[in-house]
């Protein structure tokens, strides 16, 4: 199995308990096309994980984030994925402007259960909600 770099990912949540998730691009070239997953991407050289997770929400979403909580670090296919998490009570889907992906959308925890997941989202996601 082949290192990579490690990851980086964002937990946005609402008002209502809900999580914003991208539904990636519908290529066929793309791992997991036409699947929903978290705003983030690689950890380039030279960064740490919090900057690159700024540099991937603001290239993505256009949006800023402040202080987001790391809050776990996975391993998953021979890779590290720092996640971090913000909660804004105000954010409504206003807020962003989706560069990257199909779209984006809140979802609660029961309707994380049913859409198609990228990668290992449906675990994260899982994961968040038993601990917060």
């Amino acid at each position: 199995m082949k290192k990579t770099r490690p990851q980086c990912g964002l937990i946005i949540e609402n008002a209502d308990g809900e999580i914003l998730l991208q539904l990636r691009d519908d290529k066929p070239d793309l791992e997991y096309p036409n699947c929903w997953g978290t705003f983030g991407g690689q950890v380039e050289e030279g960064e740490t994980p919090q900057e690159a997770l700024r540099r991937e929400i603001k290239e993505e979403l256009d949006y800023n984030v402040e202080n987001p909580e790391l809050y776990r670090v996975y391993l998953f296919d021979g890779y590290d994925i720092y996640m971090f998490r913000t909660i804004n009570k105000k954010i409504t889907l206003d807020a962003f402007d989706v560069r990257e992906g199909q779209r984006a959308e809140f979802f609660s925890r029961e309707a994380v259960t049913r859409i198609p997941c990228a990668f290992n989202c449906l675990e994260i996601v899982e994961d968040y909600f038993r601990h917060f």
